[in-house]
């Protein structure tokens, strides 16, 4: 009986040593203040999201893409009259590709028909002949010459240039006209057009 007593003698002493050596805890400390943003803060940040996501568009729009409205019905009926064209900048021009193009300061729409070194002949009958060969395209005009025009045929693309008609070939103003285009008046082969005015 004496050493059961002990025992519960050095229980208790060693559970009164554990409580004292575990340190309370301290009601009374107060939270870490939350910091808050001033609402200049806010607006400053804001305004600079919004400055960078308009350089970024700029630098897009300037290098990457091009966007324009396509006036008149030189590309009907793949491109009509009020549709939007977006053009892809960091594209050369290839062959057959309708491209958005510079002209006395107006942007042009046209399919590159010929590129630098090719040949481009068209017929009396309205043929149109590229390197010899009959052009297969997706065009329901036939191509003639332009009266008022003093380019002869078989007619040598020139380096640096490109050969572009319109896909409606009547009574309408294209290479046959004024002539090859510089490359660096094209902007680019077309991503898509998008119709803004009925189909």
């Amino acid at each position: 009986m004496k050493s059961k007593t002990q025992n519960k003698g050095i229980i208790n002493s060693t559970k009164e040593e554990n409580t004292e050596k575990t340190p309370k805890k301290n009601t009374n400390e107060t939270a870490k203040p939350v910091r808050k943003i001033s609402t200049k803060r806010l607006i400053i940040n804001l305004l600079i999201k919004i400055s960078i996501i308009a350089v970024v568009i700029i630098l897009v729009l300037n290098f990457v893409i091009g966007i324009t409205i396509n006036y008149g019905n030189n590309m009907h009926p793949a491109i009509n009259d009020g549709d939007l064209v977006v053009s892809l900048r960091l594209q050369r021009p290839y062959l057959n590709a309708v491209v958005v193009y510079n002209k006395d300061e107006k942007k042009c729409v046209g399919r590159v028909i010929a590129l630098p070194g090719n040949e481009v002949n068209i017929t009396d009958k309205g043929e149109l002949f590229v390197n010899g060969v009959l052009a297969v395209e997706d065009v329901y005009y036939p191509t003639f010459k332009d009266p008022n025009s003093t380019i002869k045929y078989p007619y040598t693309v020139e380096e640096g240039k490109a050969f572009i008609l319109n896909d409606y070939r009547e009574k309408t103003e294209d290479s046959r006209r004024f002539g090859t285009i510089d490359m660096d008046d094209i902007d680019g082969p077309l991503i898509f057009s998008l119709r803004r005015r009925g189909f």
